[in-house]
């Protein structure tokens, strides 16, 4: 009698911390994202919509916005570079912006910084070069805008990579960098985009 009430405790007991365990799992679980938390076909699924979507975005941008756009301010040299430069250069630069204002914005302003870059990467990323777009005729100044954006998304990764070595290397130092949040990551990534701009000038030259 005695020992089975004893195993009966037992049972009872559950895992250890019983309420707590059990909340701290369900708050694992809260902080994933929602992707995450998907079955491995969903995500599957997703990532293959989100590629349709990418291609079906590019020949949009390429068939019909790009070409609409250079026809609106194409006779306008310096306006039609840096317009062509907004499609990818403008989202590098939202999240540069983003980056530089993360530590210290409000959460609505933060929240809408952080909006506007999320929703331009896309069009940044659907603006890849392909023989689609080289077959699509654009005024001079906005294809040399166009793909100085366009090749400079394509080398975020290298770009990145460079960055991160360098602060790296700053913080080393200079350690009181290191508490400033990223904002200073976000100046470079800043710096990045008006380098693209820049690059888009001299295209036509060359």
């Amino acid at each position: 009698m005695g020992g089975s009430g004893r195993r009966g405790r037992r049972r009872r007991s559950g895992p250890p911390g019983g309420t707590a365990y059990a909340a701290g799992r369900q708050a694992v679980r809260a902080q994933r994202n929602w992707f995450n938390r998907q079955g491995g076909g969903t995500q599957t699924l997703v990532v293959l919509g989100g590629i349709g979507l990418a291609v079906g975005l590019h020949f949009l941008l390429w068939g019909e916005v790009i070409p609409a756009v250079g026809a609106l301010v194409g006779r306008v040299p310096v306006l039609s570079t840096v317009v062509g430069w907004l499609y990818g250069g403008g989202a590098v630069m939202a999240w540069g912006v983003y980056a530089v204002n993360r530590a210290t914005a409000n959460p609505a302003v933060r929240k809408r910084l952080l909006t506007t870059a999320w929703a331009w990467t896309p069009i940044a990323l659907a603006c890849f070069p392909s023989d689609y777009a080289d077959s699509t005729a654009l005024p001079t100044d906005y294809w040399a805008g166009v793909y100085a954006s366009a090749y400079g998304v394509i080398i975020v990764p290298l770009a990145g990579i460079v960055i991160s070595l360098l602060s790296a290397l700053l913080v080393k130092l200079f350690p009181r960098l290191g508490d400033v949040d990223g904002g200073w990551l976000g100046w470079a990534w800043i710096g990045y985009s008006v380098l693209l701009l820049v690059w888009a000038s001299t295209l036509l030259r060359t």
